[in-house]
């Protein structure tokens, strides 16, 4: 029977030793962890590139307002045999005449007027850039929101871990006494058996719970772009805000949450996009300047050589007047997206709006938990501790006091689940009002 518990026990042994012998890492605070992901992950790497191509497409040129400049050159050769009447009566006869043309030319061309649409879209794509900026922003707080979600979910599965750790060590002692007691005849092997029984499945909570740490940690670690192997040390235990006001955070969100400003940037863009074909309605004007240089030789015809060169300019005036009405119906549908901006706007702001509502019914619930729970936790672990002194003097039975640890692990459990439901809320509550940057 002593084989059998040492069989049990040495796994659990041999990682306790390990863990005093590896050396102590040190502890990553929230900040770290969020600085390591603004620069490592993937997701805010690729917005920042989006952001960055719509800097470079907000330009003079892009919009228009610069004039273009082309450069040709051509040689051609030709060989040819030539026969030449003339009214005078001569004949020329050439076989394999050789002739060669070189061209050279570069034009300039300028749209001066085009109906203010250069102007309207270097506006649009001032606020194409904006919005690409918070687009960026909006990966950008959905990632730390997601990287702050996974580094307190660590501290949990490391909470739970150290109260399944606890109750090992618990479930350990009864054994003991249990062994101790049938072995001097003061106890059933029945009692003894069933000692054996708990703390095998204590032992196998814990295995189960190590490896749910595994996993988040894992996450973590996915998150920030780094190997799923990188160590992980966090601290033990998680600090919440309990102090968050539902009207204050409201008033927040109405000026800083990223998607309600995205929403008010695309329906500005939209706005412009219908100026943009409004203004195709009016005249362009352009100017244009050019140099033209050209050389021919040729052993025959009339022109043996020739050569010219010379500047040419000109100034050009284009107004459509019918296109089969598509301009209007560009038009017509402009001011329709016009509408539908609107309306995502006021639907964006009622989900706003409920988000915060039911996820600060959340946060309240949770903190309500926390008094409640804490006080469960003094009781179950109070009762705990008599039971098991009871049952070191035989006052009472193994029942009693595995009922006494069951009740003091799910107190301690539900409190934990209390304060990280909290801290959960707490992080999407800061996301939804577009605090999570300066929180953090």
């Amino acid at each position: 029977m002593l084989t059998d518990f040492m069989k049990h026990t040495a796994p659990l042994v041999i990682f306790l030793l390990l863990a005093r012998l590896l050396p102590a890492q040190d502890t990553l605070s929230l900040e770290e962890v969020i600085s390591i992901g603004m620069e490592n992950n993937y997701n805010i790497k690729i917005a920042r590139n989006d952001a960055d191509i719509a800097q470079n497409n907000y330009t003079l040129g892009n919009a228009g307002f610069l004039p273009t400049v082309d450069v040709l050159a051509s040689q051609n050769y030709d060989i040819q045999d030539s026969e030449l009447n003339f009214a005078s009566g001569d004949n020329q006869v050439v076989n394999g005449a050789r002739s060669n043309n070189f061209n050279a030319s570069a034009l300039l061309n300028w749209t001066i007027f085009d109906g203010t649409r250069m102007f309207i879209t270097y506006d649009r794509l001032a606020e194409i850039r904006q919005a690409s900026q918070l687009d960026a922003q909006i990966v950008l707080e959905n990632t730390i929101a997601d990287i702050s979600t996974a580094y307190y979910t660590v501290i949990l599965e490391q909470e739970r871990a150290e109260v399944l750790q606890n109750s090992v060590e618990l479930s350990d002692e009864r054994l003991r006494l249990a062994r101790t007691q049938y072995e001097v005849g003061k106890a059933s092997k029945l009692e003894f058996l069933a000692a054996q029984v708990d703390y095998n499945a204590d032992t196998s909570a814990l295995i189960q719970q190590k490896e749910r740490l595994n996993d988040a940690k894992v996450n973590l670690n996915t998150l920030l772009a780094r190997s799923p192997e990188t160590t992980v040390v966090v601290p033990n235990q998680i600090d919440a805000n309990l102090e968050l006001s539902l009207e204050a955070l409201r008033e927040k969100a109405l000026s800083t949450n990223p998607n309600l400003l995205l929403a008010r940037r695309n329906q500005s863009i939209s706005y412009l996009e219908m100026r943009e074909f409004q203004a195709d309605l009016l005249p362009q004007l352009s100017v244009n300047l050019g140099y033209n240089y050209a050389t021919s030789e040729a052993e025959a015809g009339f022109v043996l050589g020739r050569r010219s060169n010379g500047v040419g300019y000109g100034i050009s005036a284009r107004m459509n007047l019918f296109d089969g009405f598509n301009r209007r119906r560009q038009i017509q549908n402009a001011q329709i997206l016009i509408e539908n901006s609107e309306q995502q706007m006021e639907q964006l702001k009622l989900q706003l709006n409920a988000s915060l509502q039911t996820t600060f019914v959340d946060y309240t619930n949770s903190i309500i938990l926390l008094d409640l729970e804490g006080e469960n936790l003094n009781i179950a672990k109070e009762t705990a501790e008599i039971a098991l002194e009871r049952y070191r003097l035989g006052r009472s039975n193994a029942l009693e006091l595995r009922e006494a640890q069951v009740n003091a692990v799910e107190a301690e459990s539900r409190l934990i689940n209390a304060v990280y439901s909290t801290k959960i809320a707490e992080i999407e509550l800061m996301r939804l009002s577009g605090q999570i940057l300066s929180r953090n």
